[in-house]
């Protein structure tokens, strides 16, 4: 019988977000809590988001930790 682990990443990446003004980004004029909610809540990480991907910070990925989180 085979082995299973599953192994839990955590890492950082950064996004660059003009703003109008210290409440609204450049983004629709959204504040920082709807552009969150809109890019990484309600939108899928494991999906291709334009307006999200259009402004990450290239080669800004940094590795925290692996865990195993479970064994079968």
């Amino acid at each position: 019988m085979a082995i299973e682990k599953i192994l839990r990443v955590t890492y950082t990446e950064d996004y660059y977000i003009k703003m109008i003004d210290d409440g609204r980004t450049a983004i629709n004029g959204w504040t920082m809590k709807q552009l969150i909610k809109d890019w990484f809540i309600n939108f899928s990480l494991g999906s291709f988001h334009a307006t999200r991907e259009g402004h990450r910070i290239g080669n800004s990925r940094k590795y925290i930790k692996c865990e195993v989180i479970t064994e079968r």
